[in-house]
């Protein structure tokens, strides 16, 4: 595989101006240090980075855009970068037309319009998802970290009754393919679902907006579910239905897809389980290296299921682990960024990974050699820099 170099731009040339005004948030609603003037100094040299495929493109056919983590340059991801997986591809829905419809074991159920959903009290969170096929092949650039708008889920719930004998929520969406089950073919509907006391955590939301402007065709327009500290896959696109059922619901996406098959070791065996992808779990990455005045500055991202983060480490050339500044962490379901200041490194090629440890004591681990799945992948991700 080929691998690209940069040309070593100063800040004037490499970083733009996020737009971060076009996103419609409120001033109060982005800290001061996450602005660009914030993390870099004017002659800042940006060193490049070698681990990335000349190839890589934030397009991948038409179904998935990825990130450039070097394009990474404000707390809140333009909507534009944030990444999209479809599995069935973008439905058309007509959002006049739109309709939430509710089923199952609820002591009432209703129909709600779009504007129905928007008269209910209005909830915004800034909310950080990945896939959880997000990994190196993609040069972790299948995350986001976006402001959301929408009605309280729980709130939903609670006035439709659920009967005490409910157990599960599934969120259905519009979006459909055929299915192949024991050689016969189904037109099935994309679905997810967690358990109904999940559902009910207040942080959810049934959103229509999206970084200040209803939500696009791509991150699923009219409604979406946002389930805050959940991989990506958990927060539906096109939702189109909610209904509670006294069962486990499995599907493609619960049962065979987004299962994460993982070793444990058994005195001189290996036990395999198999677990569906939901919560994430700690991890970093590190998004840009610069250099001023004899001193390098490393910056990157990590982020949690919600649990706050303890610490970040930064270890460059199997050297000594070394602690980075961790930026305020006023949103647990956010990004945090993460900074190391040190000296300046010899010419030549040089190693550099980051480790996350959450306050519940997960650290993000060196390697996953038991998994045999690719989905939640959150192995420490070795970068590869050219000092010039």
């Amino acid at each position: 595989m080929s691998y690209m170099t940069m040309a070593h731009p100063s800040r004037r040339t490499f970083v733009r101006q996020a737009g971060l005004a076009g996103l419609a948030l409120s001033a109060g609603a982005i800290p001061a240090w996450a602005l660009p003037d914030a993390w870099f100094a004017a002659d800042d040299e940006v060193i490049p980075f070698t681990d990335v495929p000349a190839d890589f493109s934030t397009k991948r056919g038409d179904t998935v855009v990825r990130f450039d983590l070097r394009e990474l340059r404000s707390w809140v991801t333009p909507t534009e970068q944030f990444f999209g997986v479809q599995h069935y591809g973008v439905p058309k829905v007509d959002a006049a037309a739109w309709r939430l419809e509710t089923g199952g074991l609820f002591g009432q159920t209703k129909t709600l319009t779009l504007d129905d959903l928007k008269k209910r009290p209005r909830v915004e969170r800034t909310v950080f998802f990945e896939c959880s096929g997000n990994r190196t092949q993609s040069v972790h650039g299948l995350l986001g970290n976006a402001t959301w708008a929408g009605a309280s889920l729980k709130d939903l719930l609670h006035d439709l009754k659920p009967l005490p004998e409910a157990r599960e929520a599934i969120f259905w969406a519009a979006d459909s393919g055929e299915e192949t089950i024991r050689g016969n073919k189904y037109t099935m509907h994309f679905a997810r679902s967690m358990s109904l006391d999940e559902a009910q955590r207040s942080e959810a939301i049934v959103a229509y907006e999206m970084n200040g402007q209803p939500l696009t065709a791509g991150h699923g327009a009219p409604v979406r579910l946002i389930v805050p500290g959940w991989y990506g896959v958990a927060n539906v696109k096109w939702l189109t239905k909610i209904e509670l059922s006294d069962t486990r619901f499995v599907n493609r996406f619960m049962g065979r897809d987004y299962v994460t098959v993982m070793g444990r070791q058994a005195g001189d065996q290996v036990e395999y389980t198999e677990t569906w992808v939901g919560r994430q779990h700690v991890k970093s990455v590190i998004a840009r290296v610069t250099r001023q005045a004899g001193r390098m500055k490393v910056f990157g991202a990590a982020w949690s299921d919600g649990t706050p983060l303890n610490a970040v480490d930064v270890r460059i050339d199997n050297g000594a682990w070394q602690p980075a500044k961790l930026e305020a962490q006023s949103n647990p379901f956010a990004w945090t960024f993460f900074t190391l200041d040190t000296n300046a490194l010899p010419a030549g090629q040089h190693t550099l990974v980051s480790r996350a440890t959450d306050r519940a004591g997960h650290t993000q681990p060196a390697s996953l050699e038991l998994k045999k799945t690719y989905w939640e992948d959150n192995a420490q991700f070795t970068r590869t820099i050219m000092v010039p």
